[in-house]
Formats: structure tokens, C-alpha cells, sequence
């Protein structure tokens, strides 16, 4: 590993590969580090971008973090699509609907899902579609299931719904399948990304003690973009499919208001411990619920009413939506199967 000074240039330009540690202090030995970086990708079981089909550049590769797994088809990769997750959200009502609104609901999704209409594919929805009637139904049982409804939206996703749709503006060609991603959680707000590339990311919260985000993907070249990810010293900003950025920016939801990294090392709570917040975990769980829906509905028997709700449940009701001939979730829930823009 060889370490040259250099004095401070005006702009920041380096080749990629090359890693920028301080305005002064320039580190070339990224060889040693893209080998760790390799074996470090390797035993997480994450999948070559090649093995979904991404084409990369061999220095963006190094960059690239995924939710699906190589062997995931076209059904798997549904389920990170939008879909209802809680019974309100089944039935089109909002936490505070009253039974009328209900019964009116239920009986007009009742007929889209009717297994001698839709077919066998909607029997699962339809069981659960009696369990949101018999829970919502009941005035007492409504308002215990509500409670744990808006906790469990409150600690994924700061209670955000997943409408499928990602947050930062797509700039690049529709025909483009990477897209960027920055993991707010290990960022340390250093602001490499944001000097270097200024189109694509921004730091939020705090221009002097937030944390970096791509708010635009291909606001610059690719070249640009790429180097800029280099620059970043933790190594918090990656590659991934476009496919996966909706699920994994609405992940990252779930960590705002927490501290960064860059507030625990250097901000006034300096030493405080880490939030065990991991975005590309909290995906991966999500779509771990929603391959097990079928079996939770096994389990849970024929269409009776949950006093709580949960992330099983939740993922039932997702893989069953999904589970939907395409006509029935357009006519049913035309909101939710609106293409996304």
C-alpha cells in the first residue's frame, strides 16, 4: 500500500480506482481493498449482478448489493412489488373507518375475489378477506388490531405505506436497469459523494452533520456517479437493480430520525451505540413474510378474526394480492395496480 501527499487541488479528480481519503491525503491501494471487498460479498451470499442480469462495469461490480438471490424467477421477484400489507389497507379504508365503511368495502371486494369469478388463485385472499371483515367488524377487536397496526408501520418504515414507487426521481433512460443506492445507516456524512457528484446526491437533514443521499439517479455519467461511490470511505453507497430500489428506499424509512454513523463518531452524542438499523435487512425480512405467506395461511386456518397484526400476517396478505389474476387486483384495487410512473 503506497501513500503519496499531494496539496489540496481545486477540484476533486481522481481515476477510478483510486480512493481519496482527506483533501490532502490520497491512499492507491485499491487492489488489496477490492479483494477484501470480494471475499467480504462472497460469504454474505450476495448474487453477481450478472447472475440477475444487471451488466455492470468491473469497478461498479464491486459495488453492487442486491434482495433477490440468482435463483429468484419472475414470481419472486413480484413480491417486491406494492401490495397491500394490513387489513385496512386490504379493504381501502382508512385506521379510523367505522363498520359501515367496513361492510360497504368488503362487500364490494367480495365479488372480485370470489374463487367461482377469479379463480383458484383468489381462494387465499378470500379467506382473507373474511378475516378482515370478521377483525374489522367488531368495534372492540377493530381498535385492538388498529393499535398494532400503526406500531408495526411506525417501526418498519416510519409509518410510510409501500406504494411501489421509489423516492429519488429517475433521470436516466427507461431502457437503464442500475440504479444507486445509498445505505443512510452507515453513512458518516462525510459529503464526498455530494462534492463530487452533485446532481445525484444531496445530503439531508444536515448539510454539516447529515447524511447523503441519491436523490436523483443519473443526474451525472456514469463515470462521474461511479467515482463518486468510491469516494465514499465506508463504502455505504451501492449499485443495485432498479427493480429493487423501491423496496429499498422505502426500507431506509424506517431509519430516519435515528442517529448516523456520523452523529455517533462525531456529533454531540459522540460514543453512542449503533441503532442495529439495516435497510437491505428490513428488505430481505419483508420479502421473507411475503415467500412464507402460504404458509402462514395454512397455519392460520378459515377466514377468523386477529385481535393483533404482525409481520406473518402481513406478508400473507401481500403474497396473496399478488397471488391475483391481474384483472381482479385492477378491478378491485385500481389504486394500488396503477402503473408506476
Amino acid at each position: 500500500c503506497v501513500t503519496t501527499r499531494t496539496a489540496p487541488p481545486p477540484a476533486v479528480s481522481v481515476a477510478v480506482g483510486a480512493r481519496l481519503r482527506s483533501p490532502r491525503r490520497r491512499v492507491v491501494c485499491f487492489s488489496a481493498r477490492r479483494n477484501r471487498r470480494s471475499r467480504a460479498s462472497a460469504s454474505s451470499g450476495t448474487p453477481p449482478a450478472s447472475a440477475l442480469g444487471l451488466v455492470l462495469s468491473p469497478e461498479a461490480k464491486e459495488y453492487y448489493r442486491g434482495v433477490l438471490d440468482s435463483q429468484s424467477g419472475d414470481d419472486e421477484s413480484r413480491l417486491l412489488d406494492a401490495a397491500p400489507c394490513d387489513f385496512f389497507e386490504l379493504l381501502g379504508v382508512d385506521t379510523g373507518a367505522s363498520a359501515v365503511d367496513v361492510k360497504a368495502a368488503f362487500r364490494k371486494l367480495q365479488r372480485c375475489v370470489h374463487p367461482d369469478i377469479a379463480g383458484a388463485a383468489a381462494e387465499p385472499l378470500a379467506v382473507l378477506l373474511n378475516s378482515a371483515y370478521a377483525t374489522l367488524m367488531d368495534d372492540i377487536v377493530r381498535e385492538a388490531y388498529k393499535k398494532t397496526v400503526e406500531a408495526s408501520r411506525r417501526v418498519f418504515a416510519n409509518g410510510s405505506l409501500f406504494d411501489g414507487r421509489p423516492v429519488s426521481k429517475w433521470n436516466g433512460p427507461d431502457t437503464e436497469r442500475a440504479a444507486v443506492f445509498v445505505d443512510e445507516s452507515a453513512c458518516i456524512g462525510c459529503k464526498s459523494c455530494t462534492l463530487y457528484a452533485p446532481n445525484t446526491f444531496e445530503m439531508v437533514e444536515d448539510f454539516n452533520a447529515g447524511r447523503a443521499r441519491c436523490t436523483t439517479q443519473w443526474g451525472n455519467d456514469l463515470e462521474t456517479t461511479q467515482i463518486a461511490i468510491e469516494l465514499c470511505s465506508v463504502d455505504c453507497i451501492h449499485w443495485v437493480q432498479r427493480t429493487e430500489l423501491p423496496i429499498s428506499e422505502y426500507a431506509m424509512k424506517g431509519y430516519e430520525g435515528v442517529q448516523t454513523r456520523g452523529h455517533r463518531d462525531h456529533g454531540p452524542n459522540m460514543g453512542s451505540a449503533p441503532s442495529g438499523t439495516n435497510q437491505f435487512a428490513n428488505a430481505e425480512r419483508m420479502l421473507k413474510m411475503r415467500r412464507e405467506g402460504k404458509a402462514f395461511l395454512n397455519e392460520a386456518g378459515e377466514g377468523g378474526a386477529y385481535k393483533g397484526h404482525d409481520e406473518k400476517l402481513g406478508g400473507a396478505i401481500a403474497a396473496a394480492w399478488l397471488a391475483l389474476p391481474n384483472e381482479a387486483r385492477e378491478k378491485g384495487w385500481p389504486s394500488w395496480s396503477a402503473p408506476i410512473a
